[in-house]
């Protein structure tokens, strides 16, 4: 089983999910719309002990799910995960079948990440790469976005599709979200 803290707003309560279950799928089938926050280890004991509410000053968000606020596959809202501690780059946008990596911003400094602040909120000790490993298990496609690209005067997306290995890359290494970056503004 693996564990995580429902906030219910005056009291926390401990969820459990089976071990096959992705927590963001788990998430997706049982709230409209939510926040996961990593915490230590610490906080996620005094968490599941405390008999009133705790605040916490860190708010180290780690996933967002809420309703899409445009047409756009990158517009706020819509599942997406970020590195907590900032040391990733961007966001990971995870679809029914397809998860971009998009190197520009996390999603909680996207210019419109207000609309992920009214969902509840869940704590978990789960790292980005735990999250994100669970979400490439369920065979999807892999793309990397980069930018966009003029074409019959319009714009439209430029992705690379890469393998479920080479994502992998660009969770646990900064360089690779960096290059990225660089190739975008080739297309600008």
């Amino acid at each position: 089983m693996k564990e995580i803290i429902k906030n219910q707003t005056v009291y926390y309560e401990s969820v459990n999910i089976l071990v096959n279950i992705p927590v963001l799928e788990y998430l997706k089938e049982t709230e409209h719309s939510f926040n996961l926050r990593y915490v230590s280890l610490d906080t996620f004991e005094r968490l599941k002990n405390a008999e009133g509410i705790i605040y916490l000053q860190d708010r180290k968000l780690l996933a967002g799910c809420a309703d899409f606020k445009g047409n756009a596959f990158n517009s706020s809202g819509g599942l997406k995960v970020s590195d907590p501690n900032k040391i990733i780059d961007g966001s990971f946008i995870i679809q029914d079948d397809r998860i971009i990596y998009d190197a520009m911003c996390p999603f909680y400094d996207e210019r419109d990440s207000f609309v992920y602040t009214n969902g509840r909120e869940f704590y978990t000790t789960m790292s980005m790469k735990d999250i994100l490993l669970e979400e490439l298990e369920i065979k999807r496609q892999y793309l990397i976005y980069l930018g966009n690209k003029l074409k019959n005067r319009k714009y439209v997306y430029k992705f690379e599709e890469v393998s479920r290995e080479e994502l992998l890359k660009y969770i646990t290494d900064k360089e690779k979200g960096r290059l990225v970056l660089e190739k975008m503004r080739k297309y600008y």
